[in-house]
C-alpha cells in the first residue's frame, strides 16, 4: 500500500501539484513506520521523495531535514561505500545549491564522489548526477570552465552507461548548451541543444515536457544573440507543447511565460511582456504553497518592464514588492537586495527625487560593505549611480569623489563591471569643465577618447561629443587653433556617423563660426553660420526651434555688419524680426535691439523713412520698460528727430526731442548733460520754424 501512495505522489509531483504529492508521500511514511524497521531502505526512499518535493516547493529547510533522514537510514543499512550512498549526499548538495550555500554544496558533492573513488562503480550512472550538480555549483559561482568540465564528465559517464540516445544524454547536452551560451560560444551552445532535441524526438513522446525545456534553452540562446524573432519562435513552441502536456498552473508553464516576457521586453514590445508576466504571477499566486522567492522575481520583472516604459512610479511599486520578499528571505540574497536598491534608486533619480535616490544607493553600499568580501562590481555600479545623481543636481563637489571611486575600481580590474571607463573619464571631464579647470578637463577628455578609439572606434556620436567638449575647453582657454582643430574632429565624427545628431552638428557649426568671428575671419564665420541655419531650417518643429533659428540669424547679421555687408546684415535682422514678431508680444524687450539695428542699417544706406519707422518701433518698446535706458532713449529720439528734420518735418522732430526732455529731466535732472544738449537742439529746431 505504501508503494502505491509513493507512486501516486510521484505522479502528482511530475504534474507540479506538490501539496497533493506531499500528502501521499506522508501517508506512505505513516504506513512504513508502522510496518517496517526504522532502517528499512523503503522508508529512506519515501524521505527522499519528500525531500525532493519540499525542495521543488522552495521549502529548503524541510527538504534538507528529509534528505538527512534518508542519509541516516542509508548509512545504517548499507555498506559505507555503497554507490547508493552517493545519492544521499547528492540530494543534500542539490538543496544547498538552491539555498545559495555553494561551499556546503561542494562538500556534500565531493563526499558523494569519495564513494565512487572507494568502490568499483566509477561509471555508475548515478555519479553523472553528482557531476551535473557540481557543474551547477561552478556555474552559479561564475566559474564557467569548471562547470563545463563537470557537465562534460557527466556526459561521458552517461554515454558509457546508457548509450548515445538515452534521454539523460539529452539532459547533458542541454547543460552543456547552457554553459557554452554563458561562455559566449553561441554556435556551440545551439549545436548541443539541437543534439538534445534530436535524441528527445527519437526517444520521447511528441508532447513530452522535456522537449519544451530544450525549446526554451534554444530560445534563450537566440535571445542572448539578439535574434529575438527566432527566440520567440522556440519559446512559443515550448509553450504550445506544455499547454498540451501539463496542467494549466504547472510551474514549467510559468517559466516559459517568463521567457516570452523577457523576449518581448528586448523587442520593446512592452504590453505583451506585461501580459506574460501577469500570467506568471497568476500561476505563482495560485500555487500551493506560494513560493515567495519566485513571486519576488516576477514582481522585479514587472517592475523592470514598467521602468522600460518610463512609468517609474508603477515600476517602484513592483520593485518594492520584490524588495519586501527579498528582505524576508532566509538567508537573504544580498546580491539581489543590492540590485533592487540600486534600481529603485534609479527610478527615483529619473523622477527627480534625488534625495530618495541617494538614500536607496546608500543602503546598497552598506550591504556591499557589510556582507561581501569582494563586492567591487556592485560597489562600482552603486558609486556610479550616486555620482550621476549628484551630477544631475549640479552638486559637483559630491559627484566627483564618487566618479573617482568608480574609476579606481574599474582601473584596478576592468572585467568586474560593464561600466565604460571612457564614459567615466568623460563625466569627470565635464565636472572639471564646470569648475572652470579646463586643463584638467582636457586631460580627462583625452583619456576618454584614447580608450573609446581603441575599444569602440565606431561610436562616432560619443567621440564627436568628447571632441566638442575638448574644443569648448580650449575655446574657454582662448586657444582658438586647438579649439578649431577639435571641432573639425567632432565634425568628421558626426558626418561619419550613420545616425547624425542634427542638434550637435548645428552646435558645432555655430561654435566654429563664433571662433572664426572672434579671429576676424568673417568669411569662414558666415560659411559655418549658414550651415547651422541650413540645419535649423530643416528641423523647425517647435517654438524653441524657431527661437534658436532667430538667434543664429542674429549672429550672422553681426558678422555681415562687421564685414560692411549691410544688405545681407539687413536681410538677416529682418529674418530675426519676422520670427520674433510671430513668437512674441509686439513690445517684447528682445525686439528692441533688433529694431534698433535694422533702423541703423537703413539709416546708413540713406533709407531714412524706413529707419525712422524702426527707430519709432524701438522707442515704443523703450517706453514700456520699468527702468528705461535714458542714454539709449536719447540716441533714438535724437536720430529720429534728425531724420524728420532732414525731411523738413520739424513738428515731428520737435515732438521727439521734447519727449526726451520730458521723460529724462524728471529722472536725470534738468542740468544733465544730455537733457541740456537736447534742449539746445530743440531751440535750434524752433529757430528754423520761426
Amino acid at each position: 500500500m505504501a508503494s502505491i501512495y509513493n507512486n501516486i505522489g510521484s505522479v502528482y509531483n511530475s504534474l507540479g501539484e506538490y501539496t497533493k504529492a506531499l500528502a501521499h508521500y506522508q501517508k506512505a511514511i505513516e504506513i512504513q513506520e508502522k510496518t517496517l524497521l526504522s532502517t528499512h531502505i523503503d522508508l529512506s526512499t519515501s524521505y527522499s521523495n519528500i525531500g525532493i518535493t519540499y525542495n521543488a516547493m522552495g521549502d529548503h529547510e524541510k527538504a534538507l531535514e528529509s534528505h538527512k533522514k534518508f542519509l541516516e537510514i542509508r548509512t545504517k543499512s548499507l555498506p559505507s561505500h555503497h554507490p547508493d550512498i552517493d545519492l544521499s549526499y547528492n540530494n543534500i548538495g542539490s538543496v544547498e545549491i538552491d539555498m545559495g550555500h555553494y561551499t556546503k554544496a561542494l562538500w556534500y558533492l565531493e563526499k558523494a564522489l569519495e564513494v565512487r573513488d572507494n568502490c568499483d562503480a566509477g561509471d555508475h550512472v548515478g555519479f553523472a548526477n553528482v557531476y551535473d550538480n557540481i557543474g551547477r555549483v561552478y556555474q552559479s559561482m561564475d566559474d564557467k570552465l569548471k562547470a563545463q568540465s563537470n557537465f562534460q564528465t557527466a556526459l561521458e559517464i552517461r554515454k558509457h552507461s546508457l548509450g548515445e540516445n538515452h534521454p539523460d544524454i539529452a539532459n547533458s547536452y542541454n547543460n552543456l548548451g547552457t554553459i557554452y551560451n554563458l561562455m559566449e560560444e553561441k554556435q556551440k551552445a545551439i549545436e548541443y541543444c539541437e543534439k538534445a532535441l534530436v535524441i528527445q524526438k527519437q526517444s520521447l513522446s511528441e508532447n513530452h515536457p522535456s522537449l519544451a525545456n530544450t525549446y526554451n534553452n534554444i530560445g534563450l540562446i537566440y535571445h542572448s544573440m539578439k535574434d529575438n524573432t527566432k527566440a520567440l519562435s522556440f519559446c512559443q513552441l515550448a509553450l504550445a507543447l506544455q499547454l498540451k502536456s501539463l496542467p494549466e498552473g504547472h510551474p514549467s508553464i510559468a517559466t516559459t511565460y517568463n521567457n516570452i516576457g523577457l523576449i518581448h521586453n528586448s523587442m520593446k514590445d512592452y504590453p505583451p511582456a506585461l501580459s506574460m508576466y501577469e500570467k506568471v504571477l497568476s500561476i505563482q499566486q495560485n500555487a500551493m504553497p506560494v513560493k515567495e522567492q519566485s513571486l519576488g522575481i516576477t514582481y522585479y520583472n514587472i517592475g523592470s518592464t514598467y521602468s522600460l516604459m518610463g512609468n517609474c512610479a508603477q515600476a517602484i511599486r513592483f520593485f518594492e514588492r520584490a524588495l519586501t520578499i527579498q528582505q524576508k528571505a532566509s538567508p537573504p540574497n544580498y546580491k539581489d537586495l543590492v540590485n533592487t536598491y540600486n534600481i529603485i534608486g534609479r527610478m527615483y533619480n529619473e523622477m527627480n527625487d534625488y534625495e530618495k535616490a541617494i538614500s536607496f544607493y546608500e543602503r546598497s553600499i552598506t550591504i556591499c560593505k557589510d556582507h561581501f568580501a569582494n563586492a567591487e562590481q556592485l560597489l562600482a555600479t552603486t558609486y556610479h549611480n550616486i555620482a550621476l545623481t549628484y551630477h544631475a543636481t549640479n552638486d559637483l563637489l559630491k559627484a566627483l569623489p564618487f566618479y573617482q571611486q568608480t574609476l579606481a575600481i574599474c582601473m584596478k580590474n576592468p572585467s568586474v563591471t560593464d561600466l565604460s571607463l571612457a564614459h567615466i573619464y568623460s563625466s569627470i571631464g565635464t565636472i572639471c569643465d564646470s569648475m572652470e579647470d579646463y586643463e584638467q578637463a582636457i586631460s580627462y577628455y583625452q583619456k576618454s577618447i584614447e580608450l573609446e578609439e581603441n575599444e569602440n572606434p565606431k561610436n562616432d556620436l560619443f567621440l564627436s561629443t568628447i571632441y566638442s567638449n575638448i574644443a569648448a575647453a580650449y575655446k574657454s582657454l582662448e586657444d582658438n587653433p586647438n579649439a578649431l582643430a577639435y571641432y573639425e574632429k567632432a565634425l568628421t565624427s558626426q558626418e561619419r556617423s550613420s545616425a547624425t545628431d542634427h542638434s550637435s552638428l548645428t552646435s558645432i557649426y555655430k561654435n566654429m563660426a563664433s571662433i572664426y568671428k572672434s579671429m576676424g575671419n568673417y568669411s569662414d564665420a558666415v560659411t559655418f553660420y549658414r550651415k547651422a541655419i541650413g540645419m535649423e531650417e530643416k528641423e523647425l518643429a517647435s517654438y524653441s526651434d524657431e527661437a534658436t533659428l532667430s538667434n543664429t540669424y542674429s549672429h550672422i547679421a553681426t558678422v555681415y555688419s562687421s564685414m560692411g555687408d549691410k544688405e545681407n546684415a539687413l536681410l538677416c535682422y529682418q529674418k530675426v524680426s519676422a520670427i520674433k514678431e510671430k513668437l512674441m508680444s509686439p513690445n517684447d524687450p528682445s525686439l528692441l535691439p533688433i529694431y534698433t539695428n535694422i533702423a541703423s542699417l537703413y539709416l546708413s544706406t540713406e533709407r531714412k523713412s524706413d529707419a525712422a519707422k524702426y527707430f519709432e518701433k524701438s522707442l515704443r518698446i523703450q517706453e514700456t520698460l520699468p527702468s528705461p535706458d535714458y542714454s539709449l532713449t536719447h540716441a533714438l529720439r535724437i536720430k529720429t528727430a534728425q531724420i524728420y528734420e532732414s525731411f523738413k518735418n520739424y513738428g515731428v522732430a520737435l515732438q521727439h526731442a521734447e519727449s526726451y526732455v520730458s521723460e529724462a529731466s524728471s529722472v536725470l535732472g534738468s542740468d544733465h548733460q544730455t537733457v541740456k544738449a537736447t534742449q539746445d537742439y530743440i531751440e535750434s529746431l524752433r529757430r528754423v520754424t520761426t
